[in-house]
Parts: C-alpha cells; structure tokens; sequence
C-alpha cells in the first residue's frame, strides 16, 4: 500500500531506494540525507517492510514531492523491500541506501556526473565510513579497478569492502540480473555484484561519502547466520568449489567460527559449528578446514594483491 505517493517526476536521473523495517528512531536520518539534496530530478523510495514501531508516523511528518513512501502489509526481507522499491522508481539510475546509513551531501551530484561521464559503466561501488561503537573506520575501494575476472576473484574472496549504500547502478543491469535474491539471508549485496559482474562492467570509486552505522541489532554485527549465508552464496555460485579457490573458500568458511571463539563468543561459535553441520554446499572435513586457515588466509592475501 502506498501511503503517500510523491508528484511524479518527469524521467528522473536517479532513484534512490531505502528498505526499512522498525528503524523508526533512525529513519528520519536517513531519508533526509538524500532529499538535502536540492536536485529536482532525484526520486527517494521508501520501502516498509511491515514494521511494528514509530517508522510509519515519523515518515508521514516529512513533506517533499521527491518522496515515496510504499508500505508492505507482510513482513519479507530487506531484499525484497529493495526489489519492490526498484519496481516502483523511474530513474535510469538506481542508488539503494540502508535506513539505518546516511549519504554525503555531495553524494548524489557525484553519482549521476559520474554515469554521465562514463556511459560504458554499468555498476559503480564506491567505499564506505563504517561508524561503529563510537569509532569510524574508513573503507576504501582499490585504487585502481581490475578486469570484470578479477573482480568476481576478489568478491569470491571476501576482499572487496561492500555494503548495499555504496552500491550504485543502472536500471538496464539491475533488471537484466533479476535484482537482488530474495532467498539470500545474508551476503545479498556480494551476491548481487557476482551476478553483475558476469555480463556488465563494474568500476571501484574513489569516495567513501557514505556512513554505515552498525547498530547492536546489526545483521552484519551478529556471528550467528554467517554459515547458513555462506552455504546459499556456495549453491548460487558453484566458483567457490574449483580447486584453486579450495584453500581460500575453507579459510572463509571457519575466520567467523575462529573470532567469536577468540572474542568470547563460544555460544555464537558452537551454534556455528552446529549450523555447519548442517550446510548442504560447505565442505565437511571440518579438522582439515582449520588445519588450512592460514594457507588460506595467505592465498587471499596474494589475491587481494594481485588484484
């Protein structure tokens, strides 16, 4: 159900797409640092995905004919809010900002110069401000960017810093993949890029004029659900199971399992363990994975500097 629909605006040069769910004391934050902008051809599309808290009274109060805000009746997951919000906006560019990130105020003239400038690129992921416990943390980008084939290594290998507001990207290219996999727990925006990368070309930006702020209920903060990811990106990208990325694939599949043991976190490691157990595409010559974590972790190493 669209709540309040914004005045359509003739061909917007860029959409911007929020999924939210019961991030009413954030969300304000949010919608507001894409809307600063004073451009008349931007369109912000937010998508609620059946919250239960303030979320839907704070958005009723913002005010801009750039604004659309759609409610889901049924609770799904951020990627489908994602999805729906793409159905919904006009633009040829498509930007996707997390309720809970915040956009530079120069972020949306860069991105729609930027494709204006470079008609041949598909898919732009730029870096990111990780704020987190009160410290911010600066990802960056490679300074250069590799062929489409390195690209997918070093996404298959974890080496490329990702969150779903850095990633910007033509209408055409997101339509022509399916846009994002609805079924993915987690590693939605990984898997959506290897999906990319395969027909369409992807460049690394040199800004990082977004803030990613991880909240304690973070999914991205939680050790638990890590493998059950892990085992949904195996069986959508059978790459992880060729012998020359044996090593580094048994390195990913226990560096989580290892750190909440070295935290403290032995219940989030043991359900680990257990979830592993479980995985119907992860190896299960478990003493042989931790024997390997160090020549995996090497192995990665040379890819991140090959690449």
């Amino acid at each position: 159900m669209t709540l309040n629909c914004a005045t359509p605006i003739d061909r917007p040069a860029l959409s911007v797409i929020i999924p939210t769910r019961n991030r009413g004391s954030v969300i304000r934050r949010s919608v507001e640092s894409a809307l600063r902008s004073p451009r008349h051809d931007l369109e912000v599309v937010l998508v609620d995905d059946g919250s239960t808290d303030d979320t839907v009274s704070r958005i009723s109060q913002l005010v801009d004919r750039r604004l659309l805000f759609h409610q889901l009746q049924s609770e799904g997951n951020a990627n489908r809010a994602r999805n729906v919000g793409a159905r919904l906006s006009h633009g040829s560019l498509i930007a996707f900002l997390d309720s809970d990130d915040v956009f530079g105020p120069n972020r949306i003239d860069r991105l729609i110069g930027f494709f204006s400038r470079w008609p041949n690129v598909d898919c732009l992921v730029d870096g990111y401000v990780e704020v987190s416990r009160g410290a911010n943390h600066t990802h960056r980008m490679p300074h250069s960017t590799p062929s489409n084939t390195e690209i997918q290594k070093m996404l298959l290998a974890h080496l490329i810093p990702l969150t779903n507001s850095a990633i910007t990207i033509r209408r055409s290219a997101f339509e022509s993949v399916g846009g994002y996999d609805e079924a993915m727990p987690r590693h939605q925006d990984r898997e959506l890029l290897l999906r990319v990368a395969r027909a369409h070309s992807i460049w690394f930006g040199d800004d990082t004029d977004v803030e990613k702020y991880r909240l304690a209920r973070s999914i991205s903060h939680e050790y638990d659900g890590y493998i059950a990811g892990l085992d949904a990106l195996v069986a959508r990208h059978s790459d992880y199971q060729l012998p020359e990325n044996s090593q580094i694939f048994r390195y990913l599949i226990v560096r989580g399992i290892i750190k909440a043991f070295i935290t403290g976190h032995w219940p989030a490691a043991f359900r680990e363990l257990r979830q592993w157990q479980r995985a119907q595409h992860l190896p299960k010559d478990y003493f042989k994975c931790f024997l390997d974590y160090r020549k995996g972790a090497r192995q990665r190493f040379l890819t991140q500097v090959k690449g």
